[in-house]
């Protein structure tokens, strides 16, 4: 599944925190993961979001939707501190629920 969450929870990533379509809501637990450690949650089942300000993004992906966007931006996502390059860049991030159910939010900088 996947679907726009940017008019409803635009600054929720800011605030550190997101409710999902499901409404669960998420906070952030790391500023950085590793692409190994997106593989293993993405192949698990967790949720994925794509955060842009630039481009007024904040999409959210489950299931075979998530692995799909995982394995299109997956060579675009850094574990350093972004670099300014005219390409587009991500950070990832893990998030979890109430229940420590675990969320990939994935963070664009250019």
């Amino acid at each position: 599944m996947r679907a726009d969450l940017s008019e409803e929870q635009w600054l929720g990533p800011e605030q550190r925190q997101l409710t999902g379509p499901d409404r669960r809501r998420f906070t952030r637990r790391t500023t950085r993961a590793k692409r190994q450690e997106v593989d293993k949650l993405i192949a698990d089942g967790a949720p994925l979001i794509l955060y842009y300000w630039g481009g007024g993004t904040l999409d959210w992906f489950d299931g075979a939707d998530a692995q799909t966007e995982w394995q299109a931006v997956r060579s675009a996502v850094t574990a350093q501190p972004p670099v300014r390059t005219s390409d587009l860049q991500w950070t990832a991030g893990r998030w979890e629920d109430d229940d420590g159910r675990p969320l990939v939010l994935l963070t664009g900088h250019c």
